[in-house]
């Protein structure tokens, strides 16, 4: 059953992927930023009232459809707003920053899972999201952040 349950998570994954290179255009940074923070929020206490392996592999591909939406967003409003000449500089501290911790989440979800067990840690990992999504959305960055003027292309003009 594990094996099904994380299929059903990939498959989420995949989905969002090829979703997320229409959707982009639809969607400004800061709707991406503070909107994929809240359906975290709302869907990550579902693991822990989730009662078979098949509404895990549906939450978490819930949770895996919006993360490419992230990223490309993302991905996109750094190539655009930042200098080529920094570009490598800047990718390479923010994939040093956002790489460097999973090893610090990692050892954090091993021992939230000693100490509280599955359910708490889930609990725990939910409130830590509510609490990145608040600081998102009270962020004066995120709420203030320029957007992206996208590029027409010409089949968009033929439209």
């Amino acid at each position: 059953m594990p094996g099904v349950m994380l299929g059903i998570y990939g498959g989420g994954g995949l989905l969002g992927a090829i979703a997320a290179t229409r959707l982009h255009r639809h969607f400004s940074p800061r709707a991406v930023i503070i909107g994929v923070n809240w359906v975290w929020v709302a869907l990550l206490p579902l693991f822990a009232v989730a009662g078979a392996p098949w509404q895990l592999g549906l939450i978490g591909a819930a949770t895996a459809f919006v993360g490419p939406m992230w990223n490309v967003v993302i991905g996109t409003y750094t190539t655009t707003l930042v200098p080529n000449e920094l570009l490598g500089r800047v990718n390479s501290v923010s994939m040093t920053l956002s790489w460097g911790v999973l090893p610090i989440g990692s050892l954090a979800a091993g021992y939230l899972l000693d100490r509280a067990g599955p359910t708490g840690a889930v609990w725990a990992l939910s409130g830590f999201m509510l609490l990145t999504a608040v600081l998102a959305t009270a962020s004066r960055a995120v709420r203030h952040a320029p957007p992206l003027v996208s590029a027409r292309t010409p089949a968009d003009a033929e439209r």
